[in-house]
């Protein structure tokens, strides 16, 4: 099994001294989904001046650091560099990094078909000898696998394994110590206690529209979870750890208090939206309700009662599963909700490959997605994508039909 053969491949990175890892999911820009020119891999560069420090050198046009990278997953080697495209210094508009020389279509890296799927970076070695060892996810099981070892992995994110610091916008939520309540500085607080400081961040309920609102408070949400859990946890990565087992320790507490935040947050989101736009939950929706088989589903429309009453017609009653990202994971609403032939999904996932977004189509899924993302989709796909507003307005009228 390949999941098998990435438990390898984690156990013999973890046996190496001194290992930084950097994950990311591959955007459609990586990997020439887009159809863009831009050669190699994206990396932010406060990523790799971290991970590779020699390459800050402001005063060199363009610098780059070559880096043996060995692809394990795909069985492919090559030198690879890391280059700063540094021109906007000297007054032209270019100012990113980018790893590049991985050999063209013959790289998973570049592949269209691995759009949206995790690829794992080990970085050892030195100024004088850079290493990478790289694992490209080839389905959604290894996907799950590095997301149960590190973290969740979110489209335009990073995780780092030992965490680095952020560096946070000027609109961003982030709290500095002195900001973060004081009992939360004794006892990290629970992710409904973090949902409800986002909003309180975040209102804007007359300001913004949903789809906007929405990501709005999702990132503040983020901002807040990411600077108290550097306060906690800063003193100890820069104190070390005295081997690897207590390394592995330490980044499975930490994952799972990740875990425990990201569970619920979306569909926490999603419910105070709905309530928001004058949805009543009992009355226009409700949620987690069982359905045939054992199956849950996230949200029913207009409501439980309303999905049980067969003289209630099938084309009267909508469900939205909510997912943050699809990978796999997008076909597990298709067994929920029997009565409702056509699915809705919400998700924030926008590096989504043209195959899975086929496959999609072809069940039946209608995909709920904030207005602002719809532009990273293909653009044959676009026009089947909802916005949540437009979600929103279609289900608000069908407690009324019922009623009538």
């Amino acid at each position: 099994m390949s999941v098998d053969e990435l438990r390898g491949f984690l156990e013999s990175v973890g046996d190496e001294p001194s290992v930084r890892w950097w994950l990311k999911r591959l955007s459609p820009n990586d990997t020439q989904q887009t159809g863009g020119h831009q050669a190699g891999i994206y990396v932010p560069k406060r990523v790799m001046f971290h991970l590779v420090p020699e390459l800050e050198r402001p005063d060199i046009e363009n610098p780059r650091i070559p880096i043996f990278a060995d692809v394990e997953s795909h069985n492919i080697s090559s030198t690879v560099h890391a280059i700063w495209y540094n021109n906007e210094l000297r007054g032209r508009s270019r100012n990113e990094v980018r790893m590049t020389g991985w050999g063209g279509g013959e790289s998973p890296l570049l592949d269209p078909a691995y759009t949206g799927l995790i690829v794992a970076f080990a970085f050892t070695g030195d100024e004088n000898s850079r290493r990478c060892r790289v694992w490209v996810c080839r389905d959604g099981h290894e996907d799950d696998l590095l997301e149960e070892r590190f973290s969740e992995v979110v489209a335009g994110d990073s995780v780092f394994f030992p965490p680095i610091p952020r560096v946070p916008k000027q609109t961003s939520c982030w709290l500095s110590e002195d900001a973060i309540p004081l009992e939360w500085m004794e006892e990290f607080p629970s992710s409904l206690a973090i949902f409800e400081y986002a909003l309180k961040m975040r209102p804007e309920f007359s300001r913004l529209p949903v789809d906007k609102r929405i990501i709005n408070r999702r990132e503040c949400e983020q901002d807040i979870f990411e600077s108290v859990h550097a306060a906690h946890i800063m003193p100890e990565v820069r104190s070390g750890f005295e081997s690897y087992h207590e390394f592995v320790n330490f980044g499975n507490a930490e994952l799972n208090r990740r875990k425990n935040r990201s569970g619920k947050s979306l569909e926490r989101h999603v419910e105070r939206i709905f309530g928001e736009a004058g949805l009543i939950e009992g009355h226009n929706f409700d949620q987690q309700v069982l359905t045939e088989h054992g199956y849950k589903a996230d949200f029913i429309f207009p409501s439980e009662q309303a999905y049980y009453d067969h003289s209630v017609p099938s084309e009267n009653l909508r469900m939205l599963g909510v997912k943050t990202s699809l990978k796999d994971r997008w076909s597990q609403v298709l067994p929920e909700a029997d009565r409702i032939t056509q699915k809705h999904l919400l998700t924030l996932d926008n590096w989504v490959s043209d195959s899975t977004c086929r496959r999609i189509r072809e069940a039946g899924v209608i995909l709920v997605v904030p207005e602002q993302y719809h532009k990273r989709y293909s653009e044959w796909f676009r026009p089947e994508v909802m916005s949540v507003a437009e979600f929103i307005e279609e289900v608000l009228p069908l407690a009324g039909k019922i009623a009538q």
